[in-house]
């Protein structure tokens, strides 16, 4: 039973936004890292048998490379920093999974400048599993900081792959995902105005549809990633070093598993994710519509 676990607690947790919280209810319930540059791919049954051969080439534990991500994000967040141009707002953004993912016990708030100006492209990073990340960490037997979505902010709209491209006002979102452990990172000024991220948009569409979803390789996850770079005016715009770990949650989350229960949950874990995905596009669209009606705000689509 304890694949169907996994693949019960899988088909809940990756499912983008609003999802978690309808089976929660229900149920009540460090160079080397640098090494592993992630390339956007189209979605293939082998997907995750290419993960593992890259996992494999870093020459590591699973927990050996869990710590050197951790380490590499620990040390950019502490010469670097979280947001563009190492700017930094008043008070902290503090849950849990930043210590978890990141090393560090907390990181700087988004700049109110870069919050009140439009033009300013925000990624926004979403624990959305709840209780269910603690089910699925037991499930493939290593401890996940998290269960991610990630919506990219900008003209007042916030962008992100469910069972589609979406795009939802703001506010909408905030509405929807407020009280969700996130954090928010400045990723600096857009490249493109509003139609012309509409444009972007527009382009991707049809390697982002349903049929596309990828639970190990071509979530919403690879997706923010993508249009970020599209958008802002750097490559990599969500530091890699970042990212990595973020990323880790869907394409290494079977490194820690015997080979045999990879192998067996692979393929069924990836239909069953998507089956889900697709069906809480559908089920939430009539929600995130009330929510404009009710905040008096565009519906986006």
């Amino acid at each position: 039973m304890l694949v169907g676990t996994t693949l019960l607690a899988a088909s809940a947790a990756f499912a983008p936004t609003g999802a978690l919280r309808t089976v929660s209810d229900a149920s009540t319930a460090r160079a080397c890292v640098a090494t592993m540059q992630f390339k956007s791919m189209q979605s293939t049954d082998t997907a995750a048998a290419e993960q593992a051969d890259r996992a494999k080439a870093a020459g590591m534990t699973p927990a050996e490379y869990e710590e050197a991500t951790r380490q590499a994000a620990k040390a950019h967040l502490q010469t670097v920093g979280l947001h563009a141009d190492g700017a930094a707002g008043n008070g902290v953004q503090s849950p849990e999974f930043v210590r978890k993912m990141w090393g560090v016990p907390s990181v700087p708030a988004v700049p109110e400048a870069s919050l009140a100006d439009p033009g300013r492209v925000i990624a926004t990073v979403y624990e959305i599993g709840g209780p269910l990340t603690g089910v699925l960490s037991g499930s493939v037997a290593k401890q996940l900081p998290l269960i991610p979505h990630i919506g990219i902010r900008c003209h007042g709209t916030e962008y992100f792959y469910s069972d589609h491209i979406e795009y939802r006002t703001v506010p909408v979102m905030e509405e929807m995902l407020g009280d969700r452990p996130q954090v928010s990172i400045d990723l600096g000024p857009a490249a493109q105005s509003e139609e012309e991220v509409r444009a972007t948009l527009a382009e991707l569409d049809a390697e982002w549809q349903a049929k596309d979803y990828h639970v190990f390789d071509k979530n919403c996850v690879h997706f923010a990633s993508v249009l970020a770079d599209r958008v802002c005016k750097k490559d990599d715009a969500i530091e890699p070093k970042l990212l990595q770990g973020v990323l880790d949650v869907s394409e290494r989350m079977l490194d820690s598993l015997p080979e045999w229960r990879r192998a067996l949950g692979r393929r069924v874990m990836n239909e069953v994710t998507r089956l889900v995905v697709v069906s809480w596009g559908k089920a939430s669209q009539e929600k995130k519509e009330a929510t404009a009606d009710k905040l008096g705000v565009s519906r986006g689509e």
